[in-house]
C-alpha cells in the first residue's frame, strides 16, 4: 500500500471525510479506493468499508435534506476533523447517557442532526463556532 493511500485511510478513519472543504489534492481518489480495498490486512478492510459507508450515508442524508426530510448544518470551513470528533463524540454521550433508547436511532441521521443543531445555516458565523 503506498504512502499516500495509508495516509488518505488514517484521515478517513479519524473522521476527516467529514470535513467539508478538501483541497482537491488529498481527496481520495477511485484508484486510491481501489488500492485500499484491495489490500489483505484488517485496517484496509475496515477503512475500506467505513470510507463506503460514510460516503452512501452521507449522499442519502444530503438527499433526505435536499427533500427537506432534515436539517441542514453549515459546517464552517476552518473547523478540523478534532474539533468535530470532539464536539459529535460528547453529543453522543450527553445525549445516549439521557436517553438510552436513543441507541438504536440510525447514527447518520443521529448525527446529521446533531450537525445541524450545532451549526445550523441560519445562525451568524460568529455563533457557529
Amino acid at each position: 500500500m503506498s504512502v499516500r493511500v495509508l495516509a488518505i485511510a488514517v484521515a478517513v478513519a479519524a473522521g476527516a471525510f467529514a470535513v467539508p472543504a478538501q483541497a482537491a489534492g488529498s481527496a481520495m481518489t477511485a484508484g486510491d479506493l481501489k488500492e485500499l480495498c484491495s489490500g489483505s490486512d484488517h485496517v484496509s478492510h475496515n477503512v475500506c468499508r467505513v470510507y463506503i459507508l460514510g460516503v452512501t450515508e452521507g449522499i442519502t442524508q444530503g438527499l433526505a435534506i435536499a427533500a427537506a426530510n432534515g436539517a441542514k448544518a453549515c459546517i464552517p470551513e476552518d473547523i478540523s476533523a478534532e474539533q468535530l470528533e470532539k464536539k459529535l463524540k460528547a453529543r453522543l454521550e450527553q445525549d445516549l447517557s439521557r436517553s438510552p433508547a436513543q441507541s438504536t436511532q440510525d447514527a447518520a441521521v443521529f448525527l446529521g442532526a446533531a450537525l445541524a443543531e450545532a451549526f445550523p445555516c441560519s445562525a451568524p458565523k460568529a455563533a457557529q463556532h
